[in-house]
């Protein structure tokens, strides 16, 4: 990716999806990279879009962990998972340079279409995410592997923390912490397999900015926006990502 040749529509595209992902980051606690890979991944290759994020999403998590890190104890539980998972990130970004990009997009379809059945369905009927220690270690495999090839995990790690039954800060905590530590992961990865040229980490360093703001935004407004109204229009811009992406595997 040569900076010099990217279009105003992809610079403006990184942040607007930044931005959006950003506000819904406190009410989903997933939103920055669930709503920004499949945006850019329309419009770019999955390689990209997973790359450009990386950066943001480091950032809007740390945010949330700092916010809530009294919580932090909580991590003890959960170390199969997070151990594994992290295992499963730096596999899973190796899948970037050895699957195409349309069966890149494929997973991010599935994944997309997940969630939103996820939304649509009654969460507490996703008891197949267990509740007992011996889960985490698939599970955390699952996740990481999920989150380093397609960008997103949230369809695991959610539902993982939700049958917990956290309190929801400690709940906020814990998935932050996740997908912290993910892309960390990620990261490593990333610069054992190049992927992390100069170019792109610029812009996903300038990604940064709108993704903090946003994500502070989100804090601020997230009791005062109607949430009905403004799930009714991220579920719409979610279906529209999905076609968009099908319409590039066919």
């Amino acid at each position: 990716m040569d900076l010099s040749q990217v279009s105003p529509g992809l610079w403006l595209a990184v942040l607007a999806a930044n931005s959006l992902g950003g506000l819904l980051k406190e009410n989903d606690r997933a939103g920055l990279p669930l709503f920004a890979v499949p945006a850019l991944a329309a419009i770019t290759s999955v390689e990209d879009a997973v790359v450009l994020m990386v950066f943001p999403s480091v950032g809007a998590n740390l945010w949330l962990v700092m916010n809530h890190r009294r919580y932090h104890n909580l991590l003890r539980e959960h170390l199969p998972f997070l151990v594994t998972g992290f295992i499963g990130g730096l596999s899973g970004t190796g899948l970037l340079v050895l699957v195409s990009d349309r069966e890149l997009k494929l997973l991010l379809v599935i994944w997309l279409s997940l969630y939103l059945i996820r939304y649509f369905s009654n969460r507490n009927s996703l008891k197949l995410f267990g509740a007992d220690r011996k889960s985490g270690y698939p599970l955390g495999l699952a996740a990481g592997t999920i989150q380093g090839s397609t960008g997103i995990s949230a369809q695991v790690v959610a539902p993982y923390y939700h049958t917990r039954g956290l309190a929801p800060e400690a709940y906020a905590f814990a998935v932050a912490f996740t997908f912290l530590l993910f892309s960390v992961s990620e990261i490593i990865a990333m610069a054992n397999l190049q992927l992390l040229t100069t170019n792109r980490i610029r812009l996903s360093l300038a990604a940064l900015v709108p993704s903090l703001v946003f994500t502070r935004l989100g804090i601020s407004l997230s009791r005062k926006i109607s949430i009905a109204l403004f799930n009714k229009f991220l579920l719409t811009i979610f279906i529209l990502m999905a076609i968009k992406l099908i319409m590039d595997i066919l």
